[in-house]
């Protein structure tokens, strides 16, 4: 029998991430428009590099799309202005760290193309913290970047993203078109996007700003709208969460997860000098999914036993002349 991962809906894993690969196509064309031939480099880069690697680790099986989805992601998460070889080097390290250093598919922990972007944040941070990138021609600062000149955008730039930052943040709204085919899908689970970003925007109206906030971008506190779309809220709730092997197994599991991710992305965001939490929180989610997953067993199970204990119970107390009711 192959490697897992196992959905017993009918649905083959092949099938899944083909149709998370269509799913993002409107966000690929977004980062194409917006950044021009280099994003496709990046792309190109991240997915030739991923394929690669993973012939490489495993050459008794014929390639799945999995190398080719890991790669997409992780391209999505490149600032648009990041040379080509970290796209090449992070769809290895995607592969060979995230995918095959656990045993292959089905049996990761973490969201490989998360891990593989936290990895080279810490080894080349000019490359993903750079204060100011230059898009259509016009130098400036990230969205949630906490600068001194940060000014508060239109509802019109935050949709349509006429700002620096990754390729995945190109164009929210075409996270959106790509995110409601996965929902009509019913490729992913509607209760982690819905769960994750409602928790976003409680978080944004509840949470007093930090130092470093109220000095340089006060607008960003009490503004859901702002850390909905800016940032990778959106991109982190429809393609990373959402991936069926690093998320919980029960639905209120995944209730749990997604808030989880939310509350840790916010706390990055409003209490330390990072931009944006993202790929921290989808890692920590992940390294949280073996105790909900075991605790959520356990309420199961105990639920189980009150089942299978009522009937029993209710026979004791009618042949004990218990009194009915009425």
């Amino acid at each position: 029998m192959n490697s897992g991962p196992y959905i017993h809906s009918g649905s083959t894993t092949r099938a899944l991430m083909v149709q998370a690969i269509a799913a993002l196509a409107p966000v690929l064309a977004a980062a194409i428009w917006s950044y021009g031939s280099h994003a496709l480099v990046l792309i190109v880069s991240a997915v030739v590099a991923a394929c690669a690697a993973d012939a490489l680790c495993d050459r008794r099986r014929a390639l799945d799309s999995s190398a080719v989805l890991a790669g997409v992601i992780f391209a999505c998460l490149l600032p648009g202005n990041a040379p080509w070889w970290i796209a090449a080097l992070g769809g290895v390290i995607a592969i060979t760290l995230g995918k095959h250093w656990y045993g292959g598919l089905g049996r990761n922990p973490f969201n490989p193309a998360a891990l593989a972007c936290v990895l080279l944040m810490g080894l080349f941070p000019l490359q993903f913290f750079a204060p100011r990138w230059t898009v259509d021609g016009v130098t400036s600062a990230t969205l949630l970047a906490k600068e001194i000149d940060s000014v508060a955008p239109a509802v019109a730039d935050l949709l349509f993203s006429r700002h620096a930052g990754t390729l995945g943040e190109a164009m929210p709204l075409a996270i959106l078109i790509g995110g409601i085919v996965l929902l009509a899908l019913k490729t992913i689970d509607w209760r982690i996007p819905l769960c994750y970003l409602a928790t976003l925007s409680l978080l944004a109206l509840l949470l007093p700003p930090g130092d470093r906030m109220t000095g340089h971008a006060p607008w960003l506190a009490g503004n859901p709208l702002a850390h909905l779309l800016g940032g990778g809220s959106l991109f982190a709730a429809f393609f990373m969460l959402t991936d069926p092997v690093t998320s919980p197994f029960s639905p209120g599991g995944r209730v749990a997860y997604a808030i989880l991710a939310a509350l840790v992305t916010m706390l990055i965001r409003f209490y330390t000098p990072y931009p944006d939490g993202v790929v921290y929180a989808v890692l920590l989610a992940n390294a949280s999914v073996p105790l909900i997953d075991r605790y959520a067993n356990r309420l199961l199970q105990n639920a189980m036993i009150r089942d299978r204990k009522r009937p029993a119970e209710e026979q004791q107390e009618s042949m004990t002349g218990g009194e009915l009711p009425g």
